[in-house]
């Protein structure tokens, strides 16, 4: 009885996975980066740049690529990395801040997301960038977010009643927006979502441009899909880090060094966007956007409980109405 008393606990912490100490000076820091195609995809060469630059900043990073996104952020939460890029609604448990810019319809377009992480990049804006012991280190546009289609009739939001939509189960401001429209929730996560609508099991999809080639989302449109030509949100890839364990003053200039990064990422979503062949994009008609803008204001307040930070909300909101006080949310 008493070995067993003994043996029980080292067998534990022997089991234990290994926690990653801050690291001596000059020393590498790990940094689990997400991307769908791994260490070849867009996004990790994006970062594996940033990395060489912020070399400048004292911090050398031992990228880790990773293809699944809710590994990649176990891993971090772990301790088995010191930093990890993840979209960012991956990222609400570590920064809710930060998480927020990708709230429903909250940046309509890339201007008023360039705006926004500019904005944030600024020292003024630094005490909102820390939440607990983690501290959001670096933004980049990752794209708007589009509704693929397997059938392109279904270009208002009264014909997704009654549809199938893929939509990721750690996402609570997807599902009920899924549910507002009449459509039915199909969980899945970004390992799965392409398969589903590819095979049939879902009648659409949500996804960046990217996804479209990367994905092979084209077999799922097929003859008689196509892209609803309306950004529901803006994908965000925003490195997350432990405050703790990175020099003094680290996160404000690795905020400004990736701020200089927007045209280069935004180059990558707009490169995806123009491949798509034009017959498979599905216009809104102008009428129907500003019901739409609105329909996605309805649902970002009406969640229970606010997945989204108030901040940041306020925040999205001016940058909005700054770019086109002609909105209908701009009066109210």
């Amino acid at each position: 009885m008493l070995r067993t008393l003994i043996l029980t606990p080292l067998a534990l912490l022997i089991a234990l996975p290994a926690f990653a100490e801050r690291p001596a000076e000059g020393q590498p820091h790990t940094l689990c980066v997400f991307d769908p195609s791994g260490a070849n995809g867009n996004v990790y060469q994006l970062v594996k740049d940033f990395a060489v630059d912020a070399l400048a900043l004292g911090v050398r990073f031992d990228l880790k690529a990773y293809t699944d996104e809710k590994t990649a952020a176990n891993d971090f939460k772990a301790g088995q990395c010191h930093a990890a890029l993840l979209t960012g609604t991956r990222l609400r448990p570590f920064q809710p801040f930060t998480s927020t810019m990708e709230a429903l319809g909250a940046l309509p377009d890339y201007a008023v997301t360039e705006r926004v992480i500019k904005s944030l990049a600024k020292p003024a804006a630094g005490t909102l960038m820390t939440h607990r012991d983690y501290e959001t280190a670096a933004l980049f546009p990752g794209g708007s977010v589009f509704l693929f289609v397997r059938d392109r009739s279904v270009d208002t939001v009264g014909e997704l009643a009654g549809k199938k939509v893929a939509t990721l189960t750690h996402d609570a401001a997807a599902r009920a927006m899924v549910e507002r429209v009449g459509a039915a929730v199909h969980g899945a996560d970004i390992g799965s979502f392409a398969g589903l609508f590819n095979n049939g099991s879902v009648d659409a999809c949500y996804a960046p441009a990217y996804a479209y080639q990367a994905l092979e989302l084209y077999k799922g449109i097929g003859s008689k899909g196509g892209l609803i030509r309306y950004p529901i949100a803006q994908l965000t890839m925003q490195i997350v880090i432990r405050t703790a364990d990175f020099p003094a003053g680290f996160g404000p200039k690795s905020r400004t060094l990736a701020a200089g990064y927007f045209d280069k990422a935004l180059t990558l979503s707009r490169k995806a966007e123009r491949e798509i062949p034009e017959g498979t994009w599905v216009a809104i008609p102008a009428d129907d956007r500003g019901r739409y803008d609105e329909l996605l204001r309805e649902v970002r307040l009406s969640l229970k409980p606010v997945p989204y930070d108030g901040k940041m909300l306020t925040l999205l909101k001016k940058a909005r109405c700054k770019h086109d006080a002609t909105r209908a949310e701009c009066v109210l």
